[in-house]
């Protein structure tokens, strides 16, 4: 009979750490060609989303869906086509961003929430904040030659 009590504790600890784990989502590239999205198609489509950025990321969350992406610390909103192409052509003057780069934001449970494009080597983490919301927390990364 020994081990049990060992045992027993192991498997309460690994069921919290998967409850806390579970409200993780995560950012990825699509998993097929035909799911990819465009900037193009982002552009031609920006009053169907909210559209959110911060030092270097934007990010769109479409209107019409029951889901919310909500944004962690200093974003602005973007309003008018002319701002996110103003946006945009800033940002394609930084080495590290690829307007190609497109990632799904996805929840705990794999839907989709959103997209966004962000510099390479920046940070983000997707947590789940209530039903059908997600909360963005961006993390600038720094190199030495950035922008």
């Amino acid at each position: 009979m020994t081990g049990h009590p060992y045992q027993k504790a192991t498997a309460i600890l690994l069921a919290l750490i998967l409850l806390g784990c579970s409200q993780y989502g995560e950012s990825r590239r699509p998993s097929s060609q035909s799911a990819r999205v465009t900037l193009a198609q982002l552009q031609a489509n920006w009053q169907k989303y909210l559209i959110y950025y911060s030092t270097r990321i934007v990010v769109f969350d479409p209107i019409a869906d029951d889901k919310t992406v909500m944004v962690h610390g200093d974003w602005k909103i973007i309003e008018k086509a002319d701002e996110l192409s103003e946006f945009l052509s800033r940002l394609g003057f930084n080495p590290r961003f690829d307007p190609d780069d497109i990632l799904e934001i996805r929840g705990p449970g794999g839907d989709l929430f959103g997209y966004m494009i962000l510099a390479s080597g920046d940070l983000v983490s997707v947590k789940a904040a209530e039903t059908n919301t997600v909360r963005l927390y961006y993390n600038p990364r720094r190199a030495p030659d950035a922008p």
